[in-house]
């Protein structure tokens, strides 16, 4: 079972060329070292994988919308790599057969987003690397890393997920005194200039020359006092504070993601992640609201189009459209849950979006019929990537040709690109953007209205 993993009763059976009954006198003699789930003709067999030396299963626990933590689960690693989940409560993503009987090839597909990545996950992993003996690189981190990093240091990922005792232990901590009013206050409103400019400095301190590559911004974290009372977890983007053109073409490109978040929800009914537009420190902020985060301490359940494909999918390099099909199809995902995901992506395409990646694009649990299912949730990193500086600095010319669509796309086509003809002409009078980039968003704006008249 090392070298071949986990095998049905019937396979290993053969394998071994005994009895039912010795098999079972063999896997009781192994004790804790053969992982055993289902019955009769379905019985699976694993053996045990150590993590770091002990072989303990780590416990799954999933924080609710008011904070309270519920243990739904226990982790044991199986050879030669993979997890088998004992499910203590309901698990609310869906799964494939061998996912309900426990077994993952992998990590369970809504912890895959938790792993360090991006320009924050490229911090965490240089500032924590020595001590939990990784990697430096999170590319570079196996799954056993990552799970040793979670179950450690993972009290506050994203999602509502945490892996180990010890990550529990200190969300429990963070509960216990934001209901004692103890912890760090959140940002109030007349702090915001002072406190986002000092974490910027932070964040870019920590950093790695050449980690915000592939066209990231550099961001931190940060908690929000609103000047209603409401208190809620953002994550702010920020530009250099330099005057470069470079500079201010990031600037402007966060002005739009902005003015992309009001869009949405305005011409076509799709939900967006609430942002505003700050500065300080001679930067441009941009603050979004976190839809993972409900107030100081409640939370929800996210995970990827890119780690839902790789588990339960393997789809290469589909565009969003055909994803959304594809959950749909399976009955995880509404129509028109699946419609909203077509209009999204046509937008995307006509405002010059031209990172729409797999990780760009997410989903929240919601049953289906008294079923684990899906929704999309509210979508965010939605702005014209084509006019992003090449290598951070350079402003090659760019030209804008969005594509005419196929006949069975023309009516959400059609809907987009109206809503991306009120999102250039937005654009192109925001004073907040630079003169030489509003231009280009009129000439953009012109080029979808001819498209549209013809």
């Amino acid at each position: 079972m090392r070298l071949n993993g986990r095998l049905q009763a019937g396979k290993l059976l053969k394998s071994l060329g005994v009895s039912r009954a010795t098999l079972m006198r063999l896997a009781r003699a192994a004790g804790d070292q053969v992982i055993v789930r289902g019955n009769a003709r379905r019985t699976t067999y694993a053996a045990r994988r150590a993590l770091r030396g002990s072989i303990a299963a780590l416990p799954l626990y999933r924080v609710d919308q008011r904070g309270l933590v519920q243990e739904i689960a226990r982790l044991d690693l199986t050879y030669p790599d993979g997890c088998a989940a004992e499910f203590l409560a309901e698990f609310d993503w869906p799964l494939d057969q061998d996912m309900q009987a426990g077994w993952f090839d992998g990590l369970p597909y809504p912890l895959s987003d938790m792993r360090p990545q991006g320009f924050l996950g490229r911090n965490f992993a240089r500032h924590y690397a020595e001590m939990l003996q990784v990697p430096v690189n999170p590319t570079d981190w196996s799954d056993d890393h990552a799970l040793h990093a979670m179950s450690l240091l993972g009290a506050d990922l994203p999602g509502n997920l945490i892996v180990g005792e010890p990550a529990c232990r200190q969300w429990l901590a963070r509960l216990q005194d934001a209901h004692l009013g103890r912890g760090e206050a959140p940002v109030a409103e007349h702090e915001v200039e002072q406190v986002y400019a000092r974490l910027a400095k932070t964040a870019m301190a920590q950093g790695v020359v050449g980690s915000s590559a592939g066209g990231e911004f550099p961001k931190f974290a940060a908690v929000r006092q609103f000047g209603d009372g409401r208190v809620q977890h953002v994550l702010v983007k920020f530009s250099g504070s330099d005057d470069s053109t470079g500079t201010q073409r990031w600037a402007d490109l966060l002005v739009c993601e902005h003015l992309a978040s009001l869009a949405l929800p305005a011409h076509l009914d799709i939900g967006a992640a609430s942002s505003r537009i700050r500065y300080g420190g001679g930067r441009t902020f941009l603050e979004v609201e976190r839809f993972d985060r409900h107030g100081l301490l409640g939370r929800s359940g996210v995970t990827s189009w890119s780690s839902l494909n790789a588990a339960l999918f393997g789809l290469a390099g589909v565009p969003w459209t055909e994803a959304a099909l594809q959950v749909a199809r399976r009955g995880w995902l509404s129509d028109s849950d699946a419609q909203q995901i077509a209009l999204l992506w046509h937008f995307g395409q006509l405002i010059a979006n031209t990172d729409m990646h797999e990780g760009n694009l997410s989903f929240q649990p919601s049953a289906h019929d008294g079923q684990a299912g899906l929704r999309l949730s509210p979508a965010y990193d939605m702005l014209p990537m084509l006019y992003a500086p090449a290598r951070g600095v350079e402003l090659p010319e760019r030209s804008f040709e969005p594509k005419l669509p196929l006949p069975a796309e023309r009516e959400a086509w059609d809907r987009a690109a109206h809503a991306a003809i009120g999102f250039w002409q937005t654009a192109a009078a925001d004073e907040r953007i630079s003169t030489g980039f509003r231009a280009i968003c009129a000439d953009n704006a012109a080029v979808l209205l001819k498209l549209m008249s013809r």
